[in-house]
């Protein structure tokens, strides 16, 4: 079980807090993974398919974000992947919108605690959530799609 905090109490509320905002996260997640879709489509000149996607590229991110107890160090590990067309520049954009405004999740799972490092723990545990989700995401919209519609795109 995760621990945020030495006080038991407040651990368990702030997991019941992430339990209950899961949903949330999930479609954070899908709303990138559409939206990576929808740039590979712009770029590529179509969908993402098993042989040709960034599902290395994300999941290098999310591996960045696992092994990270600083938001700047992910955020600028998203700049540097997208300044060398890694990924592309329009959804590093947006996803670091999207990550960064689940600090103010954080905040609200956390509750005013004066505690920055709480709020970073949690505010990292959601990026970390989203990330993973997003992957699972980009990986039905590049493989299981083109299943489902008789074969890779």
């Amino acid at each position: 079980m995760m621990r945020f905090t030495d006080d038991p109490k407040q651990n368990a509320r702030i997991l019941q807090s992430l339990r209950d905002k899961e949903e949330k996260l999930v479609q954070i997640a899908h709303d990138l993974a559409e939206h990576l879709r929808q740039v590979f489509i712009q770029e590529e000149g179509q969908p993402p398919s098993e042989k040709k996607n960034k599902e290395r590229q994300i999941r290098n991110i999310q591996e960045v974000a696992e092994q990270s107890t600083s938001w700047a160090e992910i955020e600028l590990f998203i700049r540097y992947q997208a300044a060398r067309k890694e990924i592309y520049a329009d959804w590093a954009v947006e996803t670091l919108n999207r990550l960064k405004d689940l600090e103010n999740m954080a905040k609200s799972i956390v509750q005013g605690a004066a505690d920055s490092a709480l709020l970073r723990r949690v505010h990292l545990y959601l990026v970390r959530r989203v990330l993973g989700y997003t992957v699972r995401w980009h990986v039905w919209h590049a493989k299981g799609e083109p299943q489902l519609q008789g074969g890779a795109q």
